[in-house]
């Protein structure tokens, strides 16, 4: 695949107010461009609240849980390399997870 850069001029409030922004929600600044640019491509649009790491909804979460979730979506949009485990059948699964 080849890459290509996007330039953008921003004041550099808005650059410290996204940097902020992004790490909040568990991600650094190249990610959350990444993950809008995807979002956006997928929905053909773009109308989504993006939930905010201390939203209530959410705060309950560990933090390892909130960074997996996000790893996850990455994965799920393609942004990282998938590295979760392949599973064959619901039943390989269980048999993993017995103690």
């Amino acid at each position: 695949m080849t890459s290509s850069q996007i330039r953008i001029r921003l004041s550099k409030q808005e650059k410290s107010e996204f940097e902020k922004n992004a790490q909040t929600i568990g991600l650094t600044t190249s990610a959350a461009i990444k993950l809008f640019i995807a979002k956006v491509n997928r929905d053909k649009g773009f109308s989504a609240r993006l939930p905010r790491k201390d939203s209530v909804e959410i705060s309950k979460l560990p933090l390892a849980v909130e960074k997996a979730m996000v790893i996850a979506k990455a994965e799920e949009l393609g942004l990282l390399e998938d590295t979760s485990e392949r599973i064959g059948s619901i039943v390989e699964l269980r048999q993993r997870w017995q103690v």
